[in-house]
């Protein structure tokens, strides 16, 4: 009985309604917002510079969650973005390019004008990091997850 009256206290406190990150979703320009641009330089490591703007975002859940994202860069950025990305650590494992891709509608089957690419081991996670050149936009395509 005092076990299902701490459940109860505890579900009162917190609150039962859950997080987002406990379902699959997606976010486009319009709602990508910046909590999802926050949990992005907090589980990547990779700090994104000012006037960087989300255009997609996929999450997949739960227990290993899987996350995407393209995000827009200032041009001046494109040096700062690719020495982070350089001074990463490749895992040692490499995993294929197209990993879960099928999932994600925004994540291009084929990358095109890549300027940089690397995968790494970084903050407990596997990354894959591409700079593209879309048009005359400076495109940052990350995918992450942990195994």
């Amino acid at each position: 009985m005092k076990f299902i009256c701490i459940v109860a206290i505890c579900l009162t406190a917190v609150g039962c309604g859950g997080h987002r990150d406990l379902t699959e979703y997606s976010l486009d320009e319009h709602s990508f917002d910046a909590e999802a641009m926050a949990k992005i330089e907090q589980e990547s490591g990779i700090n994104l510079p000012n006037g960087a703007k989300g255009l997609a975002f996929h999450h997949i859940p739960p227990i290993d969650p899987i996350v995407f994202a393209k995000i827009q860069l200032p041009s001046a950025a494109q040096d700062s973005i690719t020495k982070q990305v350089e001074a990463l650590t490749f895992s040692g494992k490499s995993f294929p390019e197209d990993f879960a891709t099928d999932r994600c509608q925004s994540w291009p089957t084929a990358l095109k004008e890549v300027v940089f690419s690397k995968q790494a081991f970084n903050n407990g996670d596997y990354m894959a990091l591409y700079l593209v050149k879309e048009n005359d936009d400076i495109i940052l395509y990350i995918k992450y997850f942990t195994m």
